[in-house]
């Protein structure tokens, strides 16, 4: 069966419409270690999560994109494994405070569940200057390396003030001083008394 010339014409117009849309993600499942709203700056902090990739095109991820994960934690260790249908496809360790995850590890027909699992080491920045950090961020990049407009999503906890110390009052000791020379003046009385009583009985002796 042969295709008009119109026909034809309507299917590439057509195809020339349908183009890659940008892939829907969520973090989910994160978990801290040890668990708190606000962590003091260098503390050790350890977070896991998974990245749940929601098809909105012809296929679950844009192969020439890009996904990134950051973090504005120090001394970072990442642990990624991609998962497709519940199988292992891809597993790598990354150091820094980003991982660049290429499309094309991401890239199956959209029938297929492509899961992200995270697991990331580190401490909380010591120079931090705002009060929340990063503790976990995603975001994508298009081909020309632009971040995708409202594709960023973030984790943030709060910085916990440092501890300040309460200052110390040396009244306990002024009270302690003051006793101890109380007591140091009364224990002289009765010795001063006993030796002016000897005094006066050798005195009486003699004179007897």
């Amino acid at each position: 069966m042969k295709l008009s010339l119109p026909v034809l014409l309507v299917c590439f117009i057509s195809s020339c419409f349908v183009l890659p849309c940008s892939a829907v993600y969520f973090i989910q499942d994160v978990s801290l270690t040890p668990l708190s709203d606000s962590y003091l700056p260098g503390s050790s902090l350890n977070t896991s999560g998974a990245i749940r990739i929601i098809p909105s095109g012809p296929t679950t991820f844009i192969e020439g994109y890009t996904l990134v994960l950051s973090t504005d934690l120090d001394h970072t260790v990442w642990n990624v494994r991609v998962f497709v249908d519940g199988r292992q496809a891809a597993v790598f360790q990354k150091f820094g405070t980003a991982v660049f995850i290429n499309g094309y590890l991401l890239s199956y027909p959209v029938t297929s569940d492509v899961e992200v699992y995270v697991t990331l080491e580190g401490m909380v920045p010591l120079s931090a200057t705002e009060k929340t950090f990063s503790v976990f961020g995603v975001r994508e990049l298009n081909n020309q390396g632009k971040v995708v407009p409202e594709s960023e999503q973030i984790v943030t906890r709060a910085i916990a003030p440092p501890a300040t110390l309460s200052p110390i009052t040396p009244q306990s000791d002024s009270v302690e001083a003051t006793t101890s020379v109380a007591n140091v003046e009364l224990s002289l009385i009765p010795v001063t008394g006993s030796v002016f009583l000897i005094f006066l009985i050798r005195r009486r002796m003699r004179s007897g």
